[in-house]
């Protein structure tokens, strides 16, 4: 009982004269991204429901915020139909205005468009924007609209 009483006693000595700061590196604390810029969508998947009423998929910049707007264009597919399951709100290309990280394009969802249990899938692609690269991995968002 007396060692039990030993060790919590001591366990504060041990860590008050560590400084936090040296635990970890700047890299831990700050990331930096220095690729090239990237134009990237999030979330890459999402299932959403016909009577959500809307859904919105984000366009991230990775890199420096520009001092300028950037067009980004951006296509559908899928066998989700436009006017029959959904109507995108946002047209391509969007804008991402200068300063700012981040674009949403609203997709609205029509109400009981499809069949009972059924599934159609709506797939977003980048397609470029001025200068800026598309990132591979996430160039294509897909949204799966359930009954």
């Amino acid at each position: 009982m007396k060692v039990k009483l030993l060790i919590f006693a001591l366990l504060p000595l041990l860590f008050a004269s560590c400084d936090m700061n040296d635990l970890f590196d700047e890299g831990d604390t700050k990331k930096t991204y220095d690729g090239p810029a990237q134009v990237a969508f999030f979330p890459d998947e999402r299932e959403v429901s016909d009577d959500d009423g809307s859904t919105s998929i984000e366009i991230q910049l990775i890199g420096e915020q520009r001092d300028s707007d950037l067009a980004v264009s951006f296509s559908t597919e899928g066998d989700a139909v436009a006017g029959t399951h959904y109507n995108v709100s946002t047209p391509s290309p969007i804008t991402l205005e200068a300063g700012t990280s981040t674009v949403d394009i609203v997709i609205e969802l029509i109400a009981d468009s499809v069949p009972d249990g059924g599934e159609v899938q709506l797939i977003l692609n980048l397609e470029g924007a001025d200068g800026v690269e598309v990132a591979e991995n996430y160039k294509t968002s897909r949204i799966f609209i359930q009954d």
